[in-house]
């Protein structure tokens, strides 16, 4: 594993940095007012590839985060320990991360976080954020081994911190479709507790569908959000279970606490009045105070607290960039890089955790080398470094334009559902904290109808969405796969997308062969987890029913309707054996049929099937006409309806000039349409008189009606 250590301060060793123990223990007293302490940075290095990021930190030293292994292909949760870096692998699938919490990793080692598995979404979700659109699990790992961790009835979860009584909360999907959810999200998500194996819901507030949890201390105080799938309405201190709204900034979304440590403290982000940001918050005996930010940033937000007090977070600009990180203490925010030497080449980005005894950890960008790596920042005498430090200082460093290898990997950050949905922390937590295209392609697959050989079916569609925040490149839209020749695509995306925008692609099959057919529908293009997919089926026949569908519109109750026919014909090179014909469904006795198919039926033949419908009662009435055959897709199926009506035929409209007094003039034929009668297909006409009721048009007998002087057949016509 890549591993180096830059003291980033002259004249200290190597021996000293690795010697922090008995240095942490003389440091652990309370900090003189008006003087802080400086930090010399070790660089975590990667699993092999180019990218890493740390998170979580124990008092140990120990740090959580997630790498590139080589080819940067994919992320790995890891641990770090003593310079060594573990990589923990994965629940089956390509992806593995800790989320951007602080308490992921106990004094024991035990690290949770969440993990694609190999299974597909049966919802087509993509939980982990990354692409893949397979279930994305909560893990906890320990003595090397990576463990799924149960969920609520749903498919996906995450594990988002972990206490030293082995205590782990996250948040898992039930198996309720959540109708505040924006597609491809769908299931209801709530906050959950793990415990010796056992899950448990940690229940939202009253009104809200939706919870999560971000970190518990070792009292067994939870804190996360309350909220629907798209918006962050409440932060929650969860004791003993029962959910409690710490309040807000005066902002009605993006109320998220992140951590709590073990006096009760809690810290997170909340809106402001205007709703357009958020400041970083530390909420500590019913009082939520407002941390403010740094050189002028507008965006602030607090990650992470110790046991001291000290508060870690970032500030950054509304498009999430020209992130900073800070810690705040003392009552006062000051800018990490104001703490490190400044012929340091690294630039904090963000700093996520921080333990008791203030060591911090988070992403720093190398200004020399251009690495994106996580870091350790450890605590060292001020008079170590030859100057004095002061609360509230910020050093004018410039701040580094990433370059585009590190603008692409950030995209692939893992976050459960992108951190949470609607939040301003989203940016961090699952994507994008460099503005990137992310692509999303539903539904994840296309199931067509048996369809006859050599015949084409309806269209039906896929929709892909930039959910990203700058331009989609799309390189290719293409059909693969054993049968691709079968499935035809259109499509109305051009060669870029906007961010927010979506276009749609048609698909069409046409089976060339009996049987099963298969292919894929690719979308390659400049996101991560190019390209995207999705799966198409059909099944070819060679029995071919013409029409699909049979509606027989309106018709009196009692009355039977004039026929309609289907056609059966063998498009295949064999005899068709048939089996059965027979009428099915809810309302199956509506309606009859009659054929002159036999038993079979040779190649190229055709033959027809008289449909006929008469309704008992009012009301819309549907059956399916069955066709059983040796055939592929057996048996081949014809939808029925119609509709019920109380009518009966008095007549035919006819109006020539409006007259309100006259009304409309009737001229009927009543050897074709006998007055009284049911009518079999009646269409209402109302003539406009007062005194004058609606008359009856009967479209399927063979009418006449005359208007100013002209026979018409059929429903009345207008001049």
């Amino acid at each position: 594993m890549k591993f180096r250590i830059l003291t980033c301060i002259t004249a200290m060793t190597l021996f000293a940095v690795l010697a922090i123990p008995s240095q942490l223990a003389a440091q652990e007293q309370p900090q003189q007012a008006g003087k802080l302490q400086h930090y010399t940075i070790t660089d975590l290095g990667t699993l092999g590839g180019t990218f890493s990021q740390a998170n979580g930190i124990n008092n140990r030293g120990w740090v959580t985060g997630f790498s590139t292994p080589p080819g940067d292909a994919v992320l790995h949760a890891f641990r770090w320990q003593n310079g060594v870096m573990t990589d923990l692998d994965t629940l089956g699938g390509p992806n593995s991360a800790t989320p951007d919490d602080n308490h992921l990793i106990s004094e024991r080692g035990v690290v949770v976080g969440l993990s694609d598995s190999s299974i597909p979404d049966p919802n087509g979700e993509d939980a982990c954020f990354d692409g893949t659109h397979l279930t994305c699990l909560p893990f906890v790992w320990q003595n090397g081994v990576m463990t799924a961790l149960p969920l609520l009835g749903g498919n996906n979860g995450a594990a988002g911190g972990i206490n030293n009584r082995g205590q782990i909360v996250g948040v898992a999907e039930t198996p309720t479709p959540d109708p505040t959810c924006v597609p491809p999200l769908f299931l209801q998500i709530e906050a959950a507790i793990w415990e010796k194996g056992q899950v448990q819901e940690l229940p939202p507030l009253p009104g809200d569908p939706d919870g999560f949890a971000n970190s518990i201390n070792d009292n067994g105080d939870a804190v996360g959000l309350s909220g629907s799938c798209v918006t962050a309405s409440h932060a929650v201190l969860w004791q003993k279970g029962t959910p409690m709204d710490l309040g807000n900034l005066g902002g009605s979304g993006g109320n998220i606490a992140f951590d709590i440590n073990n006096k009760g403290q809690v810290v997170g982000q909340s809106d402001l009045p205007d709703d357009t940001t958020h400041h970083g918050f530390l909420w500590q005996k019913g009082v939520m105070i407002d941390l403010g930010t740094i050189l002028g940033l507008p965006v602030s937000l607090a990650n992470g607290i110790n046991n001291k007090g000290q508060v870690v977070g970032f500030s950054q600009d509304l498009n999430s960039n020209n992130t900073v990180a800070w810690i705040w203490q003392n009552g006062v925010m000051t800018d990490l890089n104001a703490l490190i030497p400044p012929d340091c080449p690294w630039f904090l980005i963000e700093a996520l955790g921080i333990n008791d005894r203030g060591q911090i950890a988070g992403p720093a960008f190398n200004t020399s080398t251009g690495d994106y790596h996580a870091y350790l920042a450890t605590p060292v005498e001020s008079h170590e470094h030859g100057e004095v430090a002061v609360p509230g200082r910020t050093r004018e460093k410039p701040r580094p334009v990433l370059p585009e290898n590190v603008r692409k990997l950030l995209p692939q950050r893992l976050g459960f559902r992108g951190g949470y949905v609607g939040s301003p922390h989203t940016v961090m937590n699952g994507t994008a904290e460099i503005s990137a295209p992310s692509a999303s392609l539903s539904p994840t697959s296309l199931t067509f109808p048996t369809q006859a050989i050599g015949t084409k079916s309806a269209p039906k569609t896929a929709t892909l969405k930039n959910t990203g925040t700058v331009s989609l490149s799309i390189n290719n839209i293409a059909i693969m796969g054993s049968n691709a020749a079968d499935f035809v695509q259109t499509h109305t995306c051009g060669t870029s997308l906007a961010a927010g925008a979506s276009c749609t692609i048609s698909v069409t099959f046409k089976p060339a062969a009996s049987g099963t057919r298969t292919a894929a529908l690719s979308v390659s293009n400049n996101a991560a987890g190019s390209p995207q997919k999705v799966t198409l089926s059909g099944i070819g026949t060679t029995a071919k029913l013409a029409p699909t569908s049979l509606n027989f519109g309106s018709v009196g109750f009692g009355a039977t309707s004039l026929p309609k026919t289907v056609t059966l014909t063998n498009v295949g090179v064999a005899a068709l054996k048939i089996t059965g014909i027979t009428i099915s469904g809810p309302n199956a006795g509506d309606f009859s049929q009659t054929h002159s198919c036999g038993s079979s039926l040779s190649a190229g033949a055709a033959c027809s099937i008289i449909v006929k419908f008469k309704p008992p009662v009012l009301g819309t009435r549907t059956a399916v006409l069955n066709v059983s055959d040796n055939a592929a897709g057996s048996p081949q199926k014809v939808a029925l309806s119609g509709i019920g009506v109380n009518a009966t035929l008095t007549g035919y409209c006819v109006h020539g000039v409006f007259d309100p007094h006259l009304g409309c003039r009737i001229d009927s034929d009543p050897t074709q349409c006998p007055a009284g009668q049911p009518a079999i297909n009646p269409v209402t006409l109302d003539c406009g008189a007062v005194f004058q009721g609606p008359f009856y048009v009967d479209e399927a007998r063979s009418c006449t009606v005359v208007v100013n002087g002209q026979r018409f057949g059929g429903a009345c016509q207008y001049h």
